[in-house]
Protein backbone atom coordinates (compact mmCIF):
# COMPACT_ATOMS: atom_id res chain seq x y z
CA UNK A 1 0.00 0.00 0.00
CA UNK A 2 1.09 3.33 -0.56
CA UNK A 3 2.56 5.59 2.64
CA UNK A 4 0.27 7.86 3.59
CA UNK A 5 3.10 10.10 5.75
CA UNK A 6 6.86 10.80 4.33
CA UNK A 7 9.32 7.98 5.69
CA UNK A 8 12.24 8.69 7.32
CA UNK A 9 15.34 9.85 6.01
CA UNK A 10 17.39 7.52 3.89
CA UNK A 11 19.44 5.21 4.78
CA UNK A 12 16.51 3.74 6.27
CA UNK A 13 18.38 0.40 6.46
CA UNK A 14 22.05 -1.09 7.26
CA UNK A 15 21.87 -3.17 4.74
CA UNK A 16 25.07 -3.06 2.68
CA UNK A 17 23.60 -3.84 -1.31
CA UNK A 18 20.23 -1.60 -2.66
CA UNK A 19 17.69 -4.05 -4.10
CA UNK A 20 16.16 -2.84 -7.65
CA UNK A 21 13.12 -3.41 -9.72
CA UNK A 22 13.85 -2.85 -13.57
CA UNK A 23 10.84 -1.52 -14.96
CA UNK A 24 11.28 -1.81 -18.90
CA UNK A 25 13.34 -4.43 -20.77
CA UNK A 26 14.02 -2.84 -24.27
CA UNK A 27 17.24 -2.58 -25.60
CA UNK A 28 18.70 -0.11 -22.82
CA UNK A 29 16.79 -2.11 -20.08
CA UNK A 30 18.42 -5.33 -21.21
CA UNK A 31 21.77 -3.73 -20.38
CA UNK A 32 21.32 -2.45 -17.46
CA UNK A 33 19.84 -6.01 -16.27
CA UNK A 34 22.84 -7.68 -17.79
CA UNK A 35 25.50 -5.40 -16.43
CA UNK A 36 23.19 -6.03 -12.50
CA UNK A 37 23.70 -9.99 -12.64
CA UNK A 38 27.00 -9.64 -13.61
CA UNK A 39 28.13 -7.61 -10.72
CA UNK A 40 29.30 -4.92 -12.54
CA UNK A 41 27.33 -2.35 -9.70
CA UNK A 42 28.84 -3.81 -6.41
CA UNK A 43 26.29 -2.27 -3.95
CA UNK A 44 23.14 -2.84 -6.15
CA UNK A 45 21.04 -6.05 -6.94
CA UNK A 46 18.54 -6.73 -9.17
CA UNK A 47 15.41 -8.20 -7.62
CA UNK A 48 12.95 -8.06 -9.91
CA UNK A 49 12.10 -7.38 -13.53
CA UNK A 50 9.09 -5.94 -15.44
CA UNK A 51 9.04 -7.58 -18.99
CA UNK A 52 5.40 -6.45 -21.12
CA UNK A 53 6.07 -8.86 -24.45
CA UNK A 54 6.31 -12.47 -24.58
CA UNK A 55 9.68 -11.50 -26.28
CA UNK A 56 10.78 -10.18 -23.25
CA UNK A 57 9.68 -12.67 -20.94
CA UNK A 58 10.84 -15.17 -23.34
CA UNK A 59 14.49 -13.33 -22.99
CA UNK A 60 13.96 -12.62 -19.80
CA UNK A 61 13.75 -16.40 -18.62
CA UNK A 62 16.77 -17.86 -20.65
CA UNK A 63 19.11 -14.71 -19.27
CA UNK A 64 18.49 -13.89 -15.93
CA UNK A 65 19.17 -16.30 -12.80
CA UNK A 66 15.46 -17.62 -11.35
CA UNK A 67 15.34 -15.80 -8.22
CA UNK A 68 14.71 -12.19 -9.81
CA UNK A 69 11.11 -12.05 -10.22
CA UNK A 70 9.66 -11.17 -13.83
CA UNK A 71 6.45 -9.26 -13.85
CA UNK A 72 4.19 -8.74 -16.94
CA UNK A 73 2.83 -5.11 -15.67
CA UNK A 74 4.26 -2.34 -13.80
CA UNK A 75 1.12 -3.12 -11.41
CA UNK A 76 2.19 -6.29 -10.74
CA UNK A 77 5.96 -4.71 -9.67
CA UNK A 78 4.15 -2.31 -7.55
CA UNK A 79 1.59 -5.42 -5.99
CA UNK A 80 5.29 -6.52 -4.28
CA UNK A 81 6.97 -3.31 -2.58
CA UNK A 82 8.60 -6.04 0.04
CA UNK A 83 11.20 -7.38 -3.32
CA UNK A 84 13.46 -3.97 -4.09
CA UNK A 85 14.11 -0.76 -2.39
CA UNK A 86 13.94 1.36 -5.65
CA UNK A 87 12.89 1.65 -8.90
CA UNK A 88 15.18 2.14 -12.58
CA UNK A 89 12.47 3.30 -15.31
CA UNK A 90 13.32 2.73 -18.83
CA UNK A 91 10.35 2.69 -20.35
CA UNK A 92 8.97 5.06 -23.33
CA UNK A 93 9.21 8.28 -21.58
CA UNK A 94 5.40 9.40 -21.65
CA UNK A 95 5.09 7.19 -18.79
CA UNK A 96 8.14 8.49 -16.70
CA UNK A 97 6.15 10.77 -14.42
CA UNK A 98 2.97 8.33 -13.62
CA UNK A 99 5.64 5.11 -12.78
CA UNK A 100 8.09 7.34 -10.91
CA UNK A 101 5.16 9.01 -8.55
CA UNK A 102 3.86 5.82 -8.06
CA UNK A 103 7.08 4.53 -6.92
CA UNK A 104 7.90 7.31 -5.05
CA UNK A 105 4.64 6.97 -3.15
CA UNK A 106 5.34 3.38 -2.05
CA UNK A 107 8.51 5.05 -0.51
CA UNK A 108 10.74 3.75 -3.53
CA UNK A 109 13.60 5.90 -4.66
CA UNK A 110 14.01 6.30 -8.27
CA UNK A 111 16.43 6.40 -11.08
CA UNK A 112 14.97 7.74 -14.08
CA UNK A 113 16.31 7.10 -18.30
CA UNK A 114 16.35 10.51 -19.96
CA UNK A 115 13.90 12.36 -20.14
CA UNK A 116 11.94 13.20 -16.90
CA UNK A 117 8.92 12.95 -19.49
CA UNK A 118 7.15 15.07 -21.83
CA UNK A 119 6.97 18.37 -20.67
CA UNK A 120 7.87 20.61 -17.59
CA UNK A 121 5.21 19.63 -15.81
CA UNK A 122 5.70 16.06 -15.79
CA UNK A 123 9.15 16.89 -14.23
CA UNK A 124 7.70 19.07 -12.09
CA UNK A 125 5.47 16.03 -11.06
CA UNK A 126 8.21 13.84 -10.21
CA UNK A 127 10.38 16.29 -8.38
CA UNK A 128 7.48 17.02 -5.91
CA UNK A 129 6.95 13.35 -5.32
CA UNK A 130 10.45 12.91 -4.64
CA UNK A 131 10.43 15.67 -2.27
CA UNK A 132 7.13 15.21 -0.32
CA UNK A 133 8.24 11.24 0.01
CA UNK A 134 11.94 12.10 0.91
CA UNK A 135 13.04 9.92 -1.60
CA UNK A 136 16.61 9.91 -3.34
CA UNK A 137 15.98 10.92 -7.16
CA UNK A 138 18.62 10.60 -9.81
CA UNK A 139 18.31 10.95 -13.88
CA UNK A 140 20.51 8.78 -15.89
CA UNK A 141 22.82 11.67 -17.38
CA UNK A 142 25.96 9.83 -18.07
CA UNK A 143 27.87 12.24 -20.03
CA UNK A 144 28.54 14.12 -17.16
CA UNK A 145 31.07 11.20 -16.12
CA UNK A 146 32.92 11.50 -19.39
CA UNK A 147 36.38 12.71 -18.94
CA UNK A 148 36.30 15.82 -21.49
CA UNK A 149 32.83 16.93 -20.10
CA UNK A 150 34.51 16.97 -16.79
CA UNK A 151 37.51 18.63 -17.53
CA UNK A 152 35.33 21.36 -19.44
CA UNK A 153 33.47 21.40 -15.96
CA UNK A 154 36.53 21.73 -14.04
CA UNK A 155 38.41 24.66 -16.12
CA UNK A 156 34.78 26.85 -16.10
CA UNK A 157 34.37 26.08 -12.13
CA UNK A 158 38.35 27.53 -12.10
CA UNK A 159 37.21 30.86 -13.73
CA UNK A 160 40.12 30.11 -15.84
CA UNK A 161 38.15 31.70 -18.67
CA UNK A 162 37.42 34.61 -17.19
CA UNK A 163 34.21 36.16 -18.46
CA UNK A 164 31.96 33.68 -20.64
CA UNK A 165 31.18 35.95 -23.68
CA UNK A 166 29.82 33.66 -26.27
CA UNK A 167 29.15 29.40 -26.72
CA UNK A 168 28.80 27.58 -29.85
CA UNK A 169 27.38 24.08 -29.10
CA UNK A 170 27.02 21.26 -32.12
CA UNK A 171 25.79 17.34 -32.17
CA UNK A 172 24.99 15.45 -35.73
CA UNK A 173 26.47 12.18 -33.45
CA UNK A 174 22.76 11.21 -33.32
CA UNK A 175 22.27 9.73 -36.50
CA UNK A 176 18.43 7.77 -37.11
CA UNK A 177 17.07 6.44 -39.76
CA UNK A 178 13.58 5.60 -41.24
CA UNK A 179 14.18 2.27 -39.19
CA UNK A 180 14.67 3.44 -35.78
CA UNK A 181 11.99 5.76 -36.19
CA UNK A 182 9.66 2.96 -37.25
CA UNK A 183 11.25 1.01 -34.35
CA UNK A 184 7.98 1.58 -32.22
CA UNK A 185 4.27 3.43 -32.45
CA UNK A 186 5.61 5.67 -29.53
CA UNK A 187 8.93 6.92 -31.43
CA UNK A 188 9.36 10.36 -32.65
CA UNK A 189 5.55 11.56 -32.18
CA UNK A 190 3.98 14.21 -30.34
CA UNK A 191 1.66 11.62 -28.66
CA UNK A 192 4.20 9.29 -28.03
CA UNK A 193 7.33 11.39 -26.80
CA UNK A 194 6.28 14.50 -26.76
CA UNK A 195 9.02 15.69 -29.98
CA UNK A 196 11.64 14.14 -31.45
CA UNK A 197 15.25 14.72 -31.18
CA UNK A 198 15.29 17.37 -28.83
CA UNK A 199 12.90 15.74 -26.33
CA UNK A 200 14.93 12.53 -26.94
CA UNK A 201 18.44 12.97 -28.32
CA UNK A 202 18.93 15.93 -27.40
CA UNK A 203 18.28 15.75 -23.60
CA UNK A 204 22.12 14.95 -23.01
CA UNK A 205 23.64 17.98 -24.80
CA UNK A 206 21.52 20.09 -23.29
CA UNK A 207 21.91 19.07 -19.95
CA UNK A 208 25.53 19.13 -20.62
CA UNK A 209 24.76 22.51 -21.77
CA UNK A 210 23.04 23.96 -18.50
CA UNK A 211 25.31 22.07 -16.39
CA UNK A 212 27.86 23.98 -17.99
CA UNK A 213 26.76 27.67 -17.96
CA UNK A 214 23.16 27.62 -16.54
CA UNK A 215 20.16 28.15 -18.01
CA UNK A 216 19.80 30.95 -19.99
CA UNK A 217 17.29 34.37 -19.31
CA UNK A 218 15.98 33.72 -23.24
CA UNK A 219 15.20 31.25 -25.53
CA UNK A 220 14.75 31.33 -29.34
CA UNK A 221 14.27 28.00 -31.33
CA UNK A 222 14.61 27.51 -34.93
CA UNK A 223 13.04 23.92 -35.46
CA UNK A 224 12.81 21.94 -38.29
CA UNK A 225 9.94 19.32 -38.15
CA UNK A 226 10.18 16.63 -40.29
CA UNK A 227 13.09 17.85 -42.90
CA UNK A 228 14.73 14.18 -43.27
CA UNK A 229 11.27 12.21 -42.12
CA UNK A 230 7.67 11.92 -42.63
CA UNK A 231 6.73 13.18 -39.51
CA UNK A 232 5.18 15.77 -37.67
CA UNK A 233 8.20 16.37 -34.85
CA UNK A 234 11.54 17.67 -34.88
CA UNK A 235 14.96 15.85 -36.70
CA UNK A 236 17.15 19.08 -36.54
CA UNK A 237 16.75 22.31 -33.80
CA UNK A 238 18.94 25.47 -33.73
CA UNK A 239 18.71 27.34 -30.60
CA UNK A 240 19.80 30.54 -29.43
CA UNK A 241 20.19 31.66 -25.98
CA UNK A 242 20.74 35.09 -23.74
CA UNK A 243 21.85 35.00 -20.64
CA UNK A 244 22.10 38.10 -17.86
CA UNK A 245 25.52 38.40 -17.85
CA UNK A 246 25.78 39.64 -21.80
CA UNK A 247 26.88 35.62 -22.94
CA UNK A 248 25.22 34.47 -25.62
CA UNK A 249 24.98 30.81 -26.68
CA UNK A 250 24.00 28.80 -29.97
CA UNK A 251 23.38 25.31 -29.80
CA UNK A 252 22.67 23.23 -33.02
CA UNK A 253 21.26 19.27 -33.29
CA UNK A 254 21.21 17.47 -35.48
CA UNK A 255 19.46 13.24 -36.58
CA UNK A 256 19.41 13.64 -40.03
CA UNK A 257 23.08 14.47 -41.14
CA UNK A 258 25.19 11.42 -41.52
CA UNK A 259 28.47 12.26 -40.68
CA UNK A 260 29.08 12.38 -36.86
CA UNK A 261 30.38 16.08 -35.21
CA UNK A 262 30.55 16.58 -31.81
CA UNK A 263 32.16 20.41 -31.16
CA UNK A 264 32.08 23.26 -28.84
CA UNK A 265 33.56 25.93 -28.40
CA UNK A 266 33.60 28.73 -25.13
CA UNK A 267 34.98 32.43 -25.90
CA UNK A 268 35.70 33.71 -22.21
CA UNK A 269 38.04 37.10 -21.62
CA UNK A 270 40.92 35.10 -20.42
CA UNK A 271 40.87 32.26 -22.88
CA UNK A 272 39.05 30.19 -25.29
CA UNK A 273 38.43 26.34 -25.18
CA UNK A 274 37.49 24.26 -27.64
CA UNK A 275 36.03 20.52 -27.98
CA UNK A 276 36.15 18.12 -31.24
CA UNK A 277 35.12 14.95 -29.76
CA UNK A 278 37.52 14.00 -26.83
CA UNK A 279 40.10 16.37 -27.99
CA UNK A 280 40.04 19.63 -25.49
CA UNK A 281 42.14 22.55 -26.68
CA UNK A 282 42.19 25.36 -24.35
CA UNK A 283 43.83 28.91 -25.63
CA UNK A 284 45.02 31.05 -22.68
CA UNK A 285 45.59 34.98 -23.29
CA UNK A 286 48.28 36.97 -21.63
CA UNK A 287 46.14 39.55 -20.27
CA UNK A 288 42.12 39.52 -20.00
CA UNK A 289 41.18 40.35 -23.19
CA UNK A 290 37.94 43.08 -21.84
CA UNK A 291 40.58 44.82 -20.02
CA UNK A 292 43.11 44.75 -23.28
CA UNK A 293 40.52 46.15 -25.19
CA UNK A 294 39.84 49.48 -22.83
CA UNK A 295 43.37 50.03 -21.75
CA UNK A 296 45.84 48.76 -24.67
CA UNK A 297 47.70 51.16 -26.42
CA UNK A 298 48.08 49.07 -29.57
CA UNK A 299 45.00 48.97 -32.07
CA UNK A 300 44.90 45.46 -32.49
CA UNK A 301 45.68 42.16 -30.76
CA UNK A 302 49.33 42.13 -30.78
CA UNK A 303 49.78 43.47 -27.62
CA UNK A 304 48.52 40.18 -26.51
CA UNK A 305 50.24 36.50 -26.28
CA UNK A 306 48.28 33.26 -26.29
CA UNK A 307 49.50 29.96 -25.16
CA UNK A 308 47.83 26.58 -26.48
CA UNK A 309 47.74 23.12 -24.97
CA UNK A 310 45.94 20.05 -26.54
CA UNK A 311 44.34 17.25 -23.65
CA UNK A 312 42.94 14.30 -25.27
CA UNK A 313 39.77 12.80 -22.93
CA UNK A 314 38.52 9.44 -23.88
CA UNK A 315 34.93 8.54 -23.74
CA UNK A 316 33.69 6.01 -21.43
CA UNK A 317 29.94 5.31 -20.90
CA UNK A 318 29.85 5.34 -17.54
CA UNK A 319 26.71 3.23 -17.18
CA UNK A 320 27.69 1.04 -14.16
CA UNK A 321 29.44 4.21 -12.04
CA UNK A 322 26.05 6.11 -12.93
CA UNK A 323 24.15 3.13 -11.10
CA UNK A 324 26.65 2.61 -8.04
CA UNK A 325 26.43 6.35 -7.56
CA UNK A 326 22.78 5.88 -7.08
CA UNK A 327 23.36 3.01 -5.01
CA UNK A 328 25.63 4.68 -2.82
CA UNK A 329 23.25 7.80 -1.92
CA UNK A 330 20.93 5.66 -0.66
CA UNK A 331 22.92 3.63 1.30
CA UNK A 332 25.46 6.36 2.49
CA UNK A 333 24.21 9.78 1.59
CA UNK A 334 26.76 9.97 -1.20
CA UNK A 335 26.13 12.76 -3.44
CA UNK A 336 24.03 12.15 -6.90
CA UNK A 337 25.85 12.84 -9.78
CA UNK A 338 22.83 13.74 -11.77
CA UNK A 339 19.81 14.58 -9.08
CA UNK A 340 16.50 14.15 -10.87
CA UNK A 341 15.94 18.05 -10.32
CA UNK A 342 18.56 18.29 -13.01
CA UNK A 343 15.84 16.63 -15.44
CA UNK A 344 13.60 19.86 -15.34
CA UNK A 345 16.05 21.75 -16.94
CA UNK A 346 17.04 19.88 -20.12
CA UNK A 347 13.86 19.27 -20.49
CA UNK A 348 12.46 23.38 -20.13
CA UNK A 349 15.16 23.86 -22.65
CA UNK A 350 13.74 22.00 -25.26
CA UNK A 351 10.08 22.96 -24.67
CA UNK A 352 11.31 26.41 -24.85
CA UNK A 353 12.60 25.69 -28.04
CA UNK A 354 9.49 24.25 -29.16
CA UNK A 355 6.95 26.65 -27.69
CA UNK A 356 9.20 28.87 -29.43
CA UNK A 357 9.15 27.77 -32.81
CA UNK A 358 5.52 27.40 -33.15
CA UNK A 359 4.72 31.01 -31.61
CA UNK A 360 7.71 32.24 -33.42
CA UNK A 361 8.85 34.36 -31.09
CA UNK A 362 12.03 34.69 -28.38
CA UNK A 363 10.54 32.57 -24.66
CA UNK A 364 11.63 34.18 -21.39
CA UNK A 365 12.82 31.95 -18.91
CA UNK A 366 11.20 30.13 -16.29
CA UNK A 367 8.83 28.99 -19.19
CA UNK A 368 4.90 28.97 -18.81
CA UNK A 369 4.29 25.24 -18.69
CA UNK A 370 0.62 25.94 -18.65
CA UNK A 371 0.72 27.85 -22.26
CA UNK A 372 3.19 24.82 -23.25
CA UNK A 373 0.52 22.15 -22.37
CA UNK A 374 -1.80 23.60 -24.45
CA UNK A 375 0.18 24.15 -27.54
CA UNK A 376 1.45 20.99 -27.17
CA UNK A 377 -1.97 19.06 -26.84
CA UNK A 378 -2.80 20.92 -30.41
CA UNK A 379 0.42 19.26 -31.70
CA UNK A 380 -1.16 16.03 -30.33
CA UNK A 381 -4.10 16.38 -32.02
CA UNK A 382 -3.00 16.94 -35.40
CA UNK A 383 -1.05 14.21 -35.51
CA UNK A 384 -3.93 12.01 -34.58
CA UNK A 385 -5.86 13.28 -37.43
CA UNK A 386 -3.34 12.52 -39.57
CA UNK A 387 -2.33 9.58 -38.72
CA UNK A 388 -6.17 8.83 -38.44
CA UNK A 389 -6.12 8.01 -34.95
CA UNK A 390 -8.17 9.14 -31.60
Amino acid sequence: MPLTTPPTPFPSSGSTCLSIALIGTGSMGRQYAEMLIKNAVPHMKLTTVCCRSDQARTWARETLPEEIAVCSTAEEVYACPDRYEAVLIVTPHSSHSELAEKAFALGKHVFCDKPSGMSVRDAEKMNQAAARWNRKFAMMFHQRLYARNRRIKEILDSKELGKILRVSMKSTEPYRTSAYHSSGGWRSSWNGEGGGALINQGQHPLDLWQWFFGMPQEVYGDVAFGKYNDFMVDDEARILMRYESGMSGSFFLSTGEARSQESLEIVGSRGTLSVDRDAVTLCRYSQDSLEYGRDSRYSTREGLRFEESVEVCPTKKDYEQMLENFAMAVLQGTPLIAPGEEGYKALELANSAYLSAWTRRPIVLPLDARIYEEELRKRMEEERQERGTT
